[in-house]
């Protein structure tokens, strides 16, 4: 009559091979259990060749996760009757976490005008990354062709990919169309704001 317990000849996993709440038994071959110890808090259970027993405990990436926010404003007027870009005062400064992070750039300005001295005068803004144009956003901003000085907001969004961890800054310049008549920003200190958004990849 069997009585359900093991003889000497049996073999059986001894509840010695578990050490800590929340311990796993899992094989590092055919027929050989071993223990894997248990994770840290907020990990998961993955498949994993390289682990004696195919199995590892890891991490949630963060990707797509917003891992920082830095802003920054400026209420300087500042004007242009040149070709060339200038800078608007807007700018701000951000050291992301990782090289394969992203930055995502919000920029608004919210009141810029032009003078009533040409018609095809016109805003011209881009965005800089350091001395790197990463992009231009318009050529013919608030572009009428009419004499009235016109008063117009600007929002812009860019999605950079900076590959870097060293402090990288942003800003936005601009320019006029005709270098002719004035084009101006932040006009009567109206508040313009970036926003730069690191995501993680």
């Amino acid at each position: 009559m069997s009585t359900g317990r093991l003889g000497a000849g049996d073999t059986a996993i001894q509840p010695t091979l578990l050490d800590a709440k929340g311990d796993l038994i899992a094989a590092t071959a055919a027929d050989t259990p071993a223990r894997l110890a248990v994770g840290t808090n907020g990990q998961y259970l993955k498949a994993d060749s390289t682990a004696s027993t195919g199995l590892s405990w890891a991490t949630l990436p963060a990707s797509g996760k917003v891992l920082q926010v830095v802003s920054g404003t400026t209420t300087t007027a500042v004007q242009s009757s040149s070709t060339t870009f200038a800078d608007t005062n807007l700018t701000a400064t951000i050291t992301p976490a990782a090289t394969n992070s992203k930055i995502l750039v919000l920029i608004s300005h919210p009141q810029s005008g032009k003078s009533v001295g040409n018609a095809s005068n016109a805003h011209q803004f881009r965005l800089m990354r350091g001395a790197t144009n990463v992009v231009t956003f318009n050529t013919y901003g608030n572009f009428t062709n009419s004499l009235l000085g016109v008063i117009t907001s600007y929002s812009f969004s860019y999605l950079d990919e900076p590959n870097t961890t060293s402090a990288t800054t942003y800003k936005t310049q601009f320019a006029n169309l005709t270098a002719a008549a004035e084009v101006n920003v932040q006009h009567d200190d109206r508040m313009s704001t970036i926003i730069l958004l690191e995501i993680g990849a």
